[in-house]
């Protein structure tokens, strides 16, 4: 099977991951750490990415970069390779370290991007590490609760994006966590990591959608609609198990709804459901045919008629819309409020806690 493009070019900036094989331990320590980021910092010193956030955990890591003149392949290549050598010759093994190719997803979106950060920087909490970013010694969170780190990380855009938040001249650690301490719940990790192994790239939506007046928010999802060909689906916006949760409740509240297009009525929350499925999580039919318990002729028949409903039928629409929005809702938080708690930090370069965790391990 050919490999998926990367969508790879100068400015570009992406999410990337890999594990160890078979879900083994890849850091073994903090030796190990030191080393990876010491082999990270050489290829942003060779001018191939910049490095914006990290985390690294016992079994996988997580980075956002920038491309610089289409690098990130070279990149990522040199510092695995370097990585991997290094480990199983410290080690007397051979063999593959992680579990193939990297994952890089290209991030589009200024929302999106923020949320990636939070990602990344909650790996250790949903490991049950540490109760804040700040606190985990293997992340760019312990960095960004200083005025001051390593120089190969790039700290521009974050510090910029803190200081547009809270209205200051200049950035003050204690502002990170209004700006990128987001609770990142289990949708919004499960849309991450079905994002990131996603396999092929496709224009990210988000920043038109959240927040957005409910007639862009309709017209968005009734030119999904026109445009479908039955095989082609595009990025998950939102999490299908949190769907069929949202759907179900409001179900609960208006159980008897059918749609009359035709002498044969039909369920309007099948219709919506599988809609909301396809359109909006990028189910594909054997995914929505095994979500809702139904077969793969029977989703495409559904989605016919939310198709047809969306133009045809003003509150069928105007349900569609709803829930979209509360979906989005949902998953991302407010476009304007993205919440959250930390420690502030302390003066310049210093500590900004104390009872560091020096684990490491996967979520």
């Amino acid at each position: 099977m050919a490999r998926s493009p990367r969508g790879d070019g100068p400015g570009v900036w992406h999410h990337v991951t890999n594990r160890g094989i078979a879900r083994r331990t890849v850091f073994e320590n903090a030796r190990d750490v030191r080393f990876f980021l010491s082999r990270l910092a050489h290829v942003v010193r060779a001018g191939r990415v910049e490095v914006h956030a990290y985390c690294l955990m016992t079994t996988h890591f997580h980075l956002l970069v920038r491309s610089n003149e289409s690098g990130l392949s070279r990149a990522m290549e040199r510092l695995l390779n370097d990585y991997v050598r290094w480990f199983n010759r410290g080690r007397g093994r051979d063999g593959a370290l992680f579990r193939g190719r990297f994952r890089s997803r290209p991030v589009d979106s200024h929302e999106y991007r923020r949320r990636v950060v939070a990602y990344i920087d909650a790996n250790p909490i949903l490991a049950n590490l540490v109760p804040a970013p700040a606190l985990y010694p293997h992340g760019s969170a312990r960095h960004y609760a200083r005025e001051c780190g390593p120089i190969w990380l790039e700290r521009s855009w974050i510090e910029t994006e803190v200081r547009e938040r809270s209205g200051a001249r200049a950035y003050a650690p204690r502002d990170y966590p209004a700006c990128f301490g987001v609770q990142v719940g289990p949708a919004l990790a499960r849309v991450i990591e079905r994002r990131i192994e996603w396999p092929a790239r496709a224009r990210d939506p988000l920043d038109d959608l959240l927040g957005a007046a409910p007639e862009v928010v309709l017209a968005w999802m009734r030119g999904k609609a026109a445009l479908a060909d039955g095989t082609s689906i595009d990025l998950p916006l939102c999490d299908a198990q949190d769907v069929i949760e949202l759907v179900a409740r409001h179900r609960a509240q208006r159980e008897d709804w059918y749609l009359q297009l035709s002498r044969v009525r039909s369920s309007g929350w099948r219709s919506v459901e599988v809609g909301l499925l396809r359109d909006l999580c990028g189910s594909s039919w054997s995914e929505i045919a095994i979500q809702i318990a139904t077969a793969e002729q029977g989703a495409r028949r559904a989605y016919g008629i939310h198709r047809k409903s969306l133009q045809a039928i003003g509150d069928y629409a105007r349900t569609v819309e709803q829930l979209v929005r509360l979906a989005l809702d949902r998953c991302y938080g407010s476009r304007a409020a993205v919440g959250g708690t930390e420690p502030a930090a302390a003066g310049p370069c210093s500590s900004p806690w104390t009872n560091e965790s020096r684990s490491l391990a996967a979520t």
